[in-house]
Order: structure tokens, then sequence, then C-alpha cells
């Protein structure tokens, strides 16, 4: 037999008997976070444990990545801004990021704005985690995150909001005032330095 169809009669052989092997055997090592908290999940990622608040009731992480957290309802946490958690947030966690987020909103000046992504800067631990909402980037201390946050009232925290809204609004006018006032000050001085 030519040495060229002996060749072939191997191959031919050969890849037959490796589509009749047995498929392996599942592995029987639980996924990564089975048994786990989401709070113990999340720094397995390079995130900080505290992002979510304490009343998740219960999570789910596919192997591609996709996150669905449940709340034990609508939830107000507060770390720099008023956040608000809605009963199931969504999102896709990488490691140092949860993008495609759905459900929590950050308020600032009165105004809620939708979080669509939550990244750190890596390597672990992160010192900074960033929010972003829509074209805008905020930074936020890690520290802030280092544990999750208690659901608190939420007519408590929407009036303690506003009420700080209004407060640094009279703050920010008071100092428009002080500042016009210097200003006539000098205006007096520069026209009375010329006669």
């Amino acid at each position: 037999m030519p040495l060229p169809l002996l060749l072939l009669l191997l191959l031919l052989l050969g890849g037959a008997a490796a589509a009749e092997e047995p498929p392996a055997a599942p592995s029987s090592s639980p996924p990564p976070h089975k048994n786990a908290t989401l709070s113990e999940i999340l720094p397995r990622y390079g995130l900080p444990p505290g992002l979510f608040p304490a009343s998740v009731t219960a999570f789910s992480l596919a192997a591609n990545g996709s996150l669905a957290v449940d709340l034990g309802g609508p939830c107000y946490a507060h770390y720099e801004y008023l956040t608000y958690f809605e009963p199931r947030v969504t999102g896709v966690l990488r490691y140092g990021s949860l993008t495609g987020l759905s459900g929590v909103k950050v308020r600032r000046f009165l105004v809620w704005f939708d979080v669509v992504r939550v990244k750190v800067d890596l390597p672990p631990p992160p010192r900074y985690v960033y929010l972003d909402i829509g074209w805008i980037t905020r930074k936020l201390p890690a520290d802030e995150f280092e544990s999750p946050h208690e659901c608190e009232d939420s007519k408590k925290c929407r009036l303690s909001s506003a009420l700080a809204t209004v407060a640094a609004w009279f703050q920010n006018q008071e100092g428009r005032k002080q500042g016009r006032i210097k200003s006539i000050k000098l205006d007096k001085m520069n026209f009375f330095a010329q006669f």
C-alpha cells in the first residue's frame, strides 16, 4: 500500500476513534459563587463588598457575567449621594466593573440620575469607585463601599436630601453676596483712587 494512502487511512481511523470517546465528566466542584453572599463575591471581581445595600435577599450570577440582584424592596441608602435601588438590579459583572446597570439611581441637586456603570481603579484594593451617570463620571472614595449600607426610610432620606440641597444653595448664595460686597468695596476704592 502506498505511503500517502496509509497516512490517510490512519487519519480517518484516528478521527473516528476520537469521535467515539465519551464526553468528559462534568466538574463536581461548585461554581465559585455557590453558598457565598454577594458581598463576598464582589471582592473576587476587584469590587468593594458594599456596592449593594444590606437588604439583598438573593442574587444570581451566570457564567457570562450577567448579574441579577433581588432586594427586600425599594431601598434608599446614603453614600456620598442619596442612592435608590429598585427591588431588582441587573447588570454584567466583570473584573473591576459592573456594566449595563439597571435599577440604580443617584440624586444630585434634586434630580435623579441613572447609574449605568460602576468601575474601580485596579489593581485591588481600589482607592476610588467611579459611577458613570450617562456621560458624567463621579469619583467616590472606595472606603464608602467597604460594607453594605442599611436601607433608610424613604421619607426621611428624601427630606434630608432636600434640606441638604437647600442649605447648600443658601451657602452658595451667601458666598456670592460676600463676593459682590468685596467687589463693590474694591470698585469704590478704585473710584476714589482716581481723584
